[in-house]
C-alpha cells in the first residue's frame, strides 16, 4: 500500500486503466470490523491504506457501488490518532471526487453519524477541521435547497451542544468547582467552535460561487449567533483557547454571513471592546473587530461606533502600558493585534471625521512604541 501511494502521480498521469478489486476487497474487509476487533498493528494499515485513497479517491469514487464501504472505511480510521489524519483527509478527497452521488441519504447517514461522533474530543482540532470542511462540500452539494438547508443546519448543530454545555456550567457552580470536569468541558466547546468555524470557512467558498442560498444563511446564522452571544457574555471568555475559538468561528461566520452580521456591528464590536477591558492579554479581541471594520467599516452609519470602539480599545492598559521597545518587545502578539486593528480602522473608515482620525493617530503615537511610519502614509492617504 505505501509503495502504491508513491507512484500514485505516475500512475494518475499514465491514464491507464487500473485494476484496483485488490484494494476494495481489503477496504470491505476492514470496514466490516467493529472496535473491539481492531488493535494498533492494524491501524498502522488503516493509515496505509488511507493514503491510497486519496491518492486515487477520483478512481475509486467513480463507481457508485465504491463510495459506502470507503466512507465506512475512513469511519473507522478516524476513530485511532495513528490513522485519523490519513483517514480525515480521504474522506475530504472522496466528498470533493463523489459529488454527483455523495449526498443520496445512506451516504448523508454516514457523513451525519461521523460528524456526530466527533463529540468525544479524541480526534486532534486539525483533523476535526478536515472532515467538517469535508461534510460541509458534500453537503452544498445537495441539489434540494430544503434539505440541503436541513442537513447544513444539522451540521452545525452536532456542534452546538458542546458549546452549550460549557455555557450551562455558569448555572451550575459545583461542575465548575470540579476541576476536571470543567477542563473536559472546555476542551470540548474549543473543539465545537472550531469545528462552526470550519463551516462557515467552507460555506464562504461554496457562497462565492452561488451553491448556497439567502434563507440557508439565515437560518444557519440565527443558530449560531445566539449561542455566540451567550458565551461571550460569559466570564468562560477568561481562558484564552475558548475566546480565540470564538473569536475564529465568530470571523469565519462574518465573512460567510456578512450581510446578517451588518445589523449587529455596534452589538458585536462593544462586546469585542469590553471583553478586551476584561481579558486585556487575549490579542483575538483586537483582530475580530478588526475584521468587523475591514467589513462594515465604510458604511457611513458605522463611523460613530468604530470611534468609540477604537478609544475603548485604546484606553486599555495593556496598550497605554506599551510605551517603550521594550514593554513592546514583551507584547509581539498583542502589539500586532493592535496595529492590524488601527490599519484597518484607518483603511476602512473614510467617513470618519479628519480631526478625529488626527486625535486618535496623535495619542496612537504617543503611548504605543512602534514604527508609525506606516500609519502616518495611512493617514496623508
Amino acid at each position: 500500500m505505501y509503495a502504491l501511494s508513491m507512484v500514485a502521480d505516475t500512475i494518475l498521469q499514465d491514464g491507464s486503466p487500473f485494476d484496483f478489486s485488490v484494494v476494495m476487497h481489503f477496504v470491505n474487509i476492514l470496514s466490516s470490523r467493529t472496535p473491539a476487533e481492531l488493535n494498533g498493528c492494524q491501524f498502522l494499515v488503516y493509515k496505509s491504506f488511507g493514503d491510497v485513497i486519496g491518492s486515487y479517491s477520483k478512481w475509486l469514487s467513480s463507481s457508485k457501488s465504491n463510495i459506502k464501504p470507503l466512507l465506512l472505511f475512513c469511519a473507522s480510521g478516524i476513530s485511532k490518532s495513528i490513522s485519523s489524519n490519513s483517514c480525515s483527509v480521504a474522506l475530504r478527497k472522496l466528498c470533493e471526487d463523489a459529488s454527483s452521488f455523495i449526498h443520496e441519504p445512506p451516504i448523508l447517514d454516514i457523513l451525519f453519524w461521523i460528524s456526530e461522533g466527533m463529540g468525544e474530543g479524541n480526534l486532534r482540532i486539525e483533523d476535526e477541521e478536515e472532515i467538517i470542511s469535508a461534510i460541509t462540500h458534500a453537503l452544498c452539494s445537495i441539489l434540494d435547497k430544503e434539505l440541503r438547508k436541513t442537513s447544513l443546519a444539522r451540521l452545525l448543530c452536532s456542534s452546538y451542544s458542546a458549546v452549550e454545555k460549557i455555557i450551562d456550567i455558569d448555572r451550575d457552580e459545583l461542575l465548575r468547582q470540579n476541576s476536571s470536569a470543567y477542563a473536559q468541558a472546555l476542551n470540548i466547546a474549543v473543539r465545537g467552535l472550531h469545528r462552526m468555524g470550519a463551516l462557515f470557512s467552507h460555506l464562504a467558498m461554496s457562497i462565492t460561487s452561488g451553491l448556497i442560498d439567502d434563507d440557508t444563511i439565515s437560518v444557519l446564522f440565527g443558530i449560531f449567533w445566539p449561542l455566540l452571544e451567550k458565551l461571550t457574555q460569559s466570564s468562560h471568555m477568561e481562558n484564552t483557547s475558548l475566546s480565540t475559538a470564538a473569536c475564529r468561528s465568530l470571523s469565519s461566520a462574518i465573512h460567510s454571513c456578512g450581510q446578517h452580521f451588518q445589523i449587529l456591528l455596534p452589538k458585536i464590536l462593544e462586546c469585542l471592546s469590553m471583553n478586551f477591558l476584561l481579558y486585556q492579554r487575549h490579542d483575538c479581541f483586537l483582530r475580530t473587530a478588526a475584521n468587523m471594520i475591514e467589513e462594515f467599516g465604510h458604511k457611513e452609519e458605522y463611523s460613530v461606533v468604530c470611534v468609540r470602539t477604537i478609544e475603548t480599545f485604546s484606553s486599555a492598559a495593556s496598550l497605554s502600558n506599551l510605551n517603550s521597545s521594550y514593554t513592546c518587545d514583551q507584547e509581539p502578539d498583542l502589539i500586532e493585534a493592535y496595529a492590524n486593528f488601527t490599519s484597518a480602522f484607518i483603511r476602512c473608515c473614510p467617513k470618519v471625521p479628519f480631526y478625529i482620525m488626527l486625535r486618535f493617530f496623535v495619542h496612537y503615537c504617543r503611548t504605543i512604541w512602534i514604527d508609525s511610519t506606516a500609519l502616518i502614509l495611512m493617514l496623508i492617504a
